[in-house]
């Protein structure tokens, strides 16, 4: 019973990770969590949506969109510690075309830390 344990155990860590590893999102719907917040895009729609967490304080997330062609555009989004509840979401037709390749860079902010955390980058194209 415990070799079947640990079995489904490592077996699911396996795809977890394969499936954190499998980063570009090539013109699809994605959703990232950045712990204080969520990150999503919707291809169809070409809307992208940064939301910091409502609970638990400040909480702060912001999105820098980079272009191939070095064209940067930044989206950040504040809870309702500070005023401005559920999120920011931009439709990216008004910035970039349709297959741009972009990365989105992502940082956020919790007052109870009380500094800004790198949450890495994803790519993907519109």
């Amino acid at each position: 019973m415990k070799n079947l344990l640990k079995t489904a155990v490592v077996g699911a860590a396996l795809v977890a990770s394969s499936l954190a590893m499998a980063q570009p999102a090539m013109a699809s719907t994605f959703s990232w969590n950045v712990s204080d917040g969520v990150i999503s895009y919707d291809d169809a729609s070409n809307k992208f949506c940064v939301r910091a967490y409502d609970s638990e304080g400040a909480r702060s997330v912001e999105v820098t969109l980079t272009s191939s062609s070095g064209l940067k555009y930044t989206i950040t989004d504040l809870n309702n510690y500070y005023g401005k509840p559920g999120g920011t979401c931009r439709y990216l037709n008004n910035t970039y075309s349709e297959n741009t390749s972009l990365s989105a860079t992502a940082r956020s902010y919790w007052g109870e830390r009380g500094t800004w955390v790198s949450r890495g980058s994803k790519s993907f194209t519109t």
